[in-house]
């Protein structure tokens, strides 16, 4: 068959610009649109293999650029983790690791590492940690809060091995060295209790993978022992998975009514909606400043249909979703991926949710929730009357 020339010639243009395209998505794996930054990239990478006294694995020097990427974004909870880092980050998700217990999280107003919470029977709940300690540093290093991954992962290591944690501490605000003994770390999603004939009291301490499954079970235990009204505790949780807090909301609230939406930067919305009946029963929902992430999410839908009245302190403030993502072997990417707001329309990110009714408690309080009596509890005291009006 015979082609003319121009049409060939076009041809042959449009296969190169074709190929082109392919060989560049191929050798540009991080997306560069402008020429000079991909060659810059490439010659430093480069210039480091061949003249580096040592040879780097492939696979470290492009994990660790990936790393650089997550980073860049300049939010704390976008990561990109491999190796040991990305086997603990799925163990804390699944409710267990080895470390000392301690929830940390990322302080941007001063750039600092703030303990929300230790795990009770732990190492860091017997050291006497409290929520509002600062980590200042790990066996000697220092970190800010932009640190706070790195952080985590020297205070993490194999069980029976000591690390030495210097803590900013809130009562004294004096700097101290607490050496503690690594240990398995169990967490317990749910703990519950009847604190009167007819109140009962489930605390959920993070929002596991079986956070809802156990929920559950504790609610018809204490239904079974008598319970008419139901306290909810989200005192020093620091959230976890949302699909958890909305299937635990989706317990009381009407079927085909929005718990929560999120909301990307394309504006496209995703709702989750209840199905099934509403289990009706009095509810307060106790929170403090330590109250983050899906804690809020509970907290704002329950709220916000008038399924339960608010009683603590305004809650952290976190009102954004991570989308988690197995990107191989042994890497995960954590990425901010929308934010949510509450059935009302209300993203609570860096504002919080404020209580019905304030209550205040001090700090050293919040360590002790398991131990402490009615009389010292002023919050979980005044829910109990709170149901007698």
């Amino acid at each position: 068959m015979y082609i003319k020339k121009p049409v060939l010639i076009l041809s042959i243009i449009s296969l190169i610009v074709i190929t082109s395209i392919l060989t560049v998505g191929t050798v540009n794996p991080f997306g560069f649109t402008e020429w000079e930054e991909f060659f810059r990239f490439s010659a430093i990478t480069r210039l480091i293999e061949n003249e580096y006294y040592e040879d780097i694995p492939v696979k470290d020097y492009v994990n660790t650029a990936l790393e650089g990427v997550a980073i860049a974004t300049g939010d704390p909870y976008t990561r990109f983790i491999w190796g040991e880092d990305a086997k603990e980050y799925v163990e804390s998700i699944e409710g267990n690791f080895c470390g000392v217990g301690i929830y940390l999280e990322y302080n941007p107003v001063d750039n600092t590492i703030d303990v929300v919470s230790s795990i009770p029977g732990t190492p860091a709940e017997e050291a006497g940690i409290v929520p509002g300690d600062k980590v200042i540093a790990v066996n000697g290093k220092t970190f800010t809060g932009e640190q706070l991954n790195e952080a985590v992962q020297f205070i993490r290591g194999e069980s029976f091995t000591e690390v030495t944690v210097s803590f900013l501490r809130k009562a004294t605000n004096e700097i101290e060295d607490i050496t503690m003994e690594r240990r398995e770390i169990v967490i317990p999603a749910v703990e519950s209790k009847m604190v009167t004939d007819t109140v009962g009291l489930i605390r959920l301490v993070q929002f596991t993978e079986t956070a809802q499954k156990q929920f559950y079970i504790a609610y018809q235990e204490c239904l079974e022992q008598g319970m008419e009204k139901l306290v909810i505790d989200l005192r020093n949780n620091p959230g976890g998975l949302m699909e958890e807090a909305a299937m635990v909301a989706n317990m009381f609230i009407d079927d085909g009514e929005i718990i929560v939406y999120t909301m990307d930067k394309a504006k496209e919305r995703v709702d989750y909606t209840a199905s099934g009946d509403a289990m009706e029963i009095p509810i307060v929902v106790l929170t403090n400043g330590y109250s983050a992430s899906a804690s809020e999410i509970l907290t704002g839908a329950l709220k916000d249909h008038g399924v339960a009245y608010h009683i603590g302190e305004k809650t952290y403030g976190k009102g954004i979703v991570q989308g988690v993502f197995q990107v191989g072997e042994e890497e995960i990417l954590s990425v901010t991926e929308s934010r949510y707001f509450t059935p009302n329309g209300v993203c609570i990110h860096d504002t919080g949710i404020s209580p019905d009714e304030e209550i205040l408690m001090n700090e050293e309080l919040y360590h002790n929730l398991d131990t402490l009596s009615l009389d010292e509890d002023a919050q979980l005291k005044r829910a109990i009357a709170w149901f007698e009006e």
